[in-house]
């Protein structure tokens, strides 16, 4: 796991790259590989590599060349079945220097070219580039697990590359500014819309996906993979439970077992709920097995009793046998959240809603000073297996669709279904639910996304908020034209498998594995997620919906699969959202609000020119004066207060970042 760094000016008369800018390009990704550094140079081409020293730590450094020193190589990742395409590659002649996949990703290109990147299980991020056809080849896993971000000048035909924006800005080839569409979008919808990014002119290069650039020639991305779910006429009509538990077994046997390679101890993070209990008790049985010790595990505790999992945590681990240790997080420590929160925007580059990734940056960072390099998270399993309430709240609709009138809907979402949400939220469901609505919204996005409720929350709120420019910026345009593109795949599928798919495009890759990514690498901790291991995750999308979503039993499978190896808790393993204390956190005193006035005080939001100052003062005033809630709805209206706030704050705190350029990247640049 490392970051990777590139320049190309692809033209025949192309000026040599300079060695600065790719060793600030370096300095400013050295969290992602604090172990070593290279850089490799010749003519119009420079490649550059910070390294996190995990399979072969004696033999891996990069930039690498192949054997025959044609084809040079920089890679984040880790390529779980390496060794199989080792020993495949070595039976048909191909010679080997190191232990590395990194040489086995460069043995496999130099056979089949782009073609390659099929062959290859894993998370994955590289370029290549053949020094004898001048061509750079870059590729990026198929979920998206493993980020490459690019800017392509096509006037000086400058392609510069890097595993984070902030890399691009440290070339300084790349002037950061607002995307003011996409900034738009995060007060929408909150996460970012792959292949668009919250800077104008930086792009993520799509999952699933790869480039090609030769001198003089243009740019070309291609799809080599997607995610296919089956058509509902493709299905038997009978479901055999016992037969499907027994596949998701083994796949996630093999799974969770195939992720375990490299020279690195292994931990995992662990809280109450099914994903990462489940991945802790298979990583303990691989481990095991193989004649390793358990893996240490780690876990976020709260000295708030309402948000504690304390209790949970502690049981798991102790059914399971594994050594655990926690991070509790408490109201107010020293010195305050804001230094954490900046610190954590500047490796997410991106405006946040909530301030969940507080901990989850905190945790990294622990497991790293515990001299943890790898862990295993339980990511993605909840966009596999239809986990969030969303999935659940748009099996209600469907619920209310067969319902004889209005009348009877209403009765159904404000008598039964107030046990799941608050009645405010009810109320807007049924808004949002009217048939007439229903069919716009299909038209639009070619089904009813799950998340499209969730979606409309702040949508009366936001606005008033924004500047003009930024109010009239297209926010959901790049949403709308990427489903636009996905509309034919997504006929004649289930609702559920739908929304999955529509998932997997958008808030998996744009948010989910964003954060999942950036958060432990930016203390250099590998993330492995085995549920996003491609062969489970086309497994799941083969699976019957009954099996992922029962009724409104959420991951019921993976539940059957693994509760019997769990302990039993009074919640049943039901899905819990995983929320913060924004409020006490960040808006409670006095002293804290005198730490958030060089973002939220009126001269500092004028400077910036995104946000309205009388609008942002009497939301921050609100948020601070109004008495604590004591209903659902009050609940509701102030978490909707607190959104709202942080969307603004985490924007001013990147703005003064990466737009005033005050960030570390930036201080070594002429």
């Amino acid at each position: 796991m490392c970051g990777i760094a590139a320049i190309f000016h692809a033209r025949h008369d192309a000026p040599a790259v300079p060695e600065d800018p790719l060793r600030r390009m370096n300095r400013a990704l050295a969290h992602r590989g604090p172990d070593g550094s290279g850089v490799w140079r010749e003519g119009g081409i420079g490649l550059a590599h910070t390294r996190l020293a995990i399979v072969d730590v004696r033999g891996g450094a990069q930039p690498m060349h192949d054997v025959h020193g044609r084809h040079v190589i920089v890679f984040n990742g880790e390529i779980y079945n390496y060794t199989e395409l080792r020993r495949e590659l070595t039976a048909r002649g191909e010679r080997f220097r190191t232990r590395s996949d990194t040489e086995v990703i460069l043995a496999l290109y130099r056979r089949e070219g782009p073609a390659c990147v099929h062959r290859l299980r894993g998370m994955f991020a590289f370029a290549i580039y053949d020094r004898i056809d001048r061509t750079l080849f870059a590729a990026r896993d198929r979920l998206g697990i493993k980020p490459l971000f690019y800017h392509w000048d096509a006037v000086r035909r400058t392609l510069v590359l890097a595993s984070e924006m902030k890399g691009l800005f440290a070339s300084g080839l790349v002037e950061p500014a607002w995307d003011l569409d996409a900034l738009a979008g995060y007060f929408h919808h909150q996460f970012n819309v792959t292949p668009h990014t919250p800077f104008r002119g930086v792009r993520e290069l799509p999952p699933g996906h790869h480039l090609t650039l030769a001198p003089e020639g243009d740019l070309r991305l291609a799809q080599y993979w997607d995610l296919r779910f089956p058509n509902e006429d493709e299905r038997p009509d009978e479901a055999d439970e016992v037969a499907w538990l027994e596949r998701l077994g083994g796949a996630f046997e093999d799974a969770v077992c195939s992720h375990t390679i490299g020279e690195a101890p292994i931990a995992a993070y662990l809280s109450g709920g099914i994903d990462s209990a489940a991945v802790t008790w298979k990583l303990r049985d691989c481990l095991t097995r193989a004649g390793h010790a358990p893996p240490r595990t780690y876990s976020i505790v709260f000295d708030d009793p309402n948000l504690d999992e304390r209790p949970r945590i502690q049981a798991i681990a102790a059914h399971l046998g594994v050594d655990n240790r926690v991070l509790e997080l408490h109201a107010d420590p020293d010195g305050g959240y804001v230094p954490i929160l900046e610190r954590t925007l500047y490796h997410l580059e991106q405006p946040q809603r909530l301030a969940v990734d507080l901990p989850h940056f905190l945790l990294s960072d622990l497991t790293a000073q515990d001299g943890r390099k790898v862990v295993f998270t339980g990511d993605g399993s909840d966009e596999i297996f239809a986990g969030y309430d969303c999935f659940r709240q748009d099996t209600m609709r469907l619920m209310g669709n067969e319902q004889p009138n209005m009348q009877a809907r209403e009765a159904l979402y404000l008598n039964h279904f107030t046990q799941y949400f608050p009645p405010e939220h009810m109320r807007l469901l049924l808004r949002l639910h009217r048939p007439a609505n229903q069919r716009r919204v299909e038209r639009r996005y070619g089904c009813y996304p799950a998340w499209y409720d969730f979606w409309q929350i702040l949508r009366d709120e936001a606005p008033p908020l924004l500047r003009p420019d930024l109010r009239d910026a297209g926010g959901v345009a790049q949403l709308e034209r990427l489903a636009e593109t996905l509309k034919p795949r997504l006929a004649g599928l289930h609702p559920l498998d739908r929304s999955l798919y529509l998932e997997a495009k958008t808030r998996l890759p744009g948010w989910i594995l964003w954060k999942s990514d950036r958060l432990s690498m930016a203390h250099g901790v590998e993330a492995r997620v085995p549920f996003l291991d491609h062969p489970l995750v086309e497994l799941a999308a083969a699976m019957p919906p009954v099996f992922k979503l029962n009724g409104l039993d959420e991951k019921y499978l993976l539940k059957r699969l693994a509760t019997p190896h769990l302990p039993a808790l009074e919640t049943q393993y039901k899905k819990q959202a995983f929320y913060t204390p924004i409020h006490a956190w960040f808006f409670a005193t006095e002293h804290q609000r005198e730490r958030l006035a060089p973002y939220l005080e009126r001269p500092t939001v004028e400077a910036a020119g995104l946000f309205d100052p009388a609008q942002v003062e009497r939301l921050d005033r609100a948020l601070r004066t109004s008495p604590p809630p004591d209903t659902p709805d009050a609940y509701h209206r102030r978490m909707r207060q607190e959104w709202l706030l942080m969307l603004v704050l985490s924007t001013q705190i990147l703005h003064r970042q990466f737009i005033a350029k005050e960030a570390p990247c930036f201080r070594d640049i002429d």
